[in-house]
């Protein structure tokens, strides 16, 4: 086979290898979806699994919310009972009607009515239980609501991490894919080239102008390229698998990314605004100031169960007996007890050292705040110094560049004009790639970059509280 057919036959199974991967709407029957950054980080917030098992959490712990509120609403429980004996036989019927109250007071309303053969007795109940010391106030009694509002609060805070860190993930394998497909299409310009500088070699090798040196030499170019070239594409193609586990889309469902400019767009903030605005905005410093309500909470309470638990309790009682059951509910006995109740260790040790626990635990909270202020100023240092080091490789990524084309223009003509063997050509045809791709990953890693930088700042997402 002649050298042209074989270097023609080579490039076309290249090409048509990256049509398949680059474009795969081609391939008959089949359309690809096509899929643009803002529609995919629409997919990540409303598909990706990761974000719906957030916001189940968050479910989760509404409905706790809710059940916890459930503490104080009426309850209504009946009482039924029978029994037979030996001398009679009786039943048992009636109604507890309970509420609770926040301050503390619970109440009770309980009609019943006592049958022992044929004698009727009914009563219907009310006491009333006041706590006078411990357990009074809305403090204590509602710390379940306020346990459970907290966990909510925190579920709600952990989605919207999840949410940030998933479109963070999503833009980054997007841009990620562009960037692959670059250098797929970079690559195999350069296995053409190559292939066309060992046809050449080999050509000049047969009438003697040029050495087998200078066709090892390409030919050696040209499986270095293609070994390149083959992992382009392996990178473009896993790639797009992981974009679709991020989008949750099914991995035989054929996908086209519109490709955004990949333009660099200076990021005008200093360093004591950007951490102005992460201090404001960043989810980890709300957690941490709720962290450290919920622990001086704590600490109110537990110093409350300090006091005796001192009770009032009422109880009065209306009730009517007779041996038929329209008379006995002319209740025409009345019954009042008052009394106090009180079941307390004078010692209270337990709850004593509980408290003492409660006001360390407000001391470990203070330092969770300072710790998590400190490390959002940190991220924010160093994201800006990453995304300046960044900027200035783009700007001698295009002076290598510039140094490569000419580096390139002079070996031509050297080449051409029989000053040179293929040497300088093929290497700084190299370089000359090599500055590209460099170029390329450093614009990609700005633009991502710029996307940390929102989010260590927390703005790339806005936070709603659930």
């Amino acid at each position: 086979m002649k050298p042209k057919i074989l270097v023609l036959m080579t490039i076309l199974g290249v090409t048509c290898l990256w049509l398949s991967v680059v474009c795969p709407s081609a391939e008959a029957g089949e359309v690809a979806t096509k899929i643009s950054l803002p529609q995919a980080i629409e997919m990540v917030l409303e598909k990706n699994r990761t974000v719906v098992r957030g916001r189940n959490t968050i479910n989760v712990n509404r409905m706790g919310l809710k059940s916890a509120k459930t503490d104080f609403d009426f309850k209504l429980m009946p009482a039924v009972g029978a029994r037979v004996t030996d001398e009679n036989n009786g039943f048992t019927s009636g109604v507890s009607l309970t509420k609770r109250f926040t301050q503390g007071v619970e109440l009770t309303i309980s009609p019943r009515v006592d049958v022992n053969d044929d004698d009727y007795y009914s009563r219907i109940g009310v006491s009333l239980s006041i706590p006078l010391l411990r357990g009074r106030g809305k403090l204590t009694n509602l710390a379940y609501v306020q346990s459970s509002a907290y966990s909510l609060r925190t579920a709600s805070r952990s989605l919207h991490r999840i949410k940030t860190g998933a479109i963070l993930q999503a833009v980054s394998r997007f841009y990620h894919i562009i960037s692959s497909r670059h250098k797929v299409e970079l690559n195999t310009f350069l296995v053409a080239r190559f292939k066309k500088h060992a046809e050449l070699a080999k050509l000049k090798s047969d009438i003697e102008l040029a050495s087998p040196l200078d066709v090892y030499r390409a030919e050696i170019k040209v499986k270095d390229a293609e070994s390149d070239l083959a992992d382009a594409v392996e990178t473009l193609q896993n790639g797009k698998y992981e974009l679709k586990t991020i989008l949750s889309i099914p991995q035989d469902t054929r996908i086209a990314l519109d490709e955004p400019p990949i333009a660099i767009a200076a990021v005008d903030i200093n360093v004591p605004e950007a951490e102005k605005v992460a201090l404001e905005n960043r989810v980890e410093i709300f957690q941490a100031l709720d962290g450290l309500g919920e622990a001086r909470r704590y600490a109110r309470i537990a110093k409350q169960n300090l006091l005796p638990d001192l009770k009032l309790n009422m109880d009065y009682t209306r009730s009517g007996n007779s041996d038929g059951f329209r008379d006995s509910l002319d209740l025409r006995d009345e019954r009042w007890v008052i009394s106090l109740s009180s079941s307390t260790d004078f010692a209270r040790s337990r709850e004593k050292l509980y408290y003492q626990q409660m006001l360390v635990n407000i001391d470990s909270a203070k330092i969770d705040l300072d710790d998590t202020r400190e490390r959002v100023r940190q991220e924010v240092r160093s994201q800006l110094d990453a995304l300046k080091k960044i900027k200035d490789q783009i700007v001698i990524r295009e002076q290598q560049i510039h140094q490569a084309e000419g580096k390139k223009a002079l070996a031509a003509i050297k080449f051409n004009n029989d000053m040179a063997d293929n040497f300088d050509l093929i290497e700084a045809e190299t370089e000359l790639h090599r500055a590209k791709i460099d170029f390329l990953d450093a614009r990609i890693a700005y633009i991502i970059g710029t996307y940390r930088l929102r989010e260590i700042m927390g703005t790339l997402l806005v936070y709603n509280e659930y």
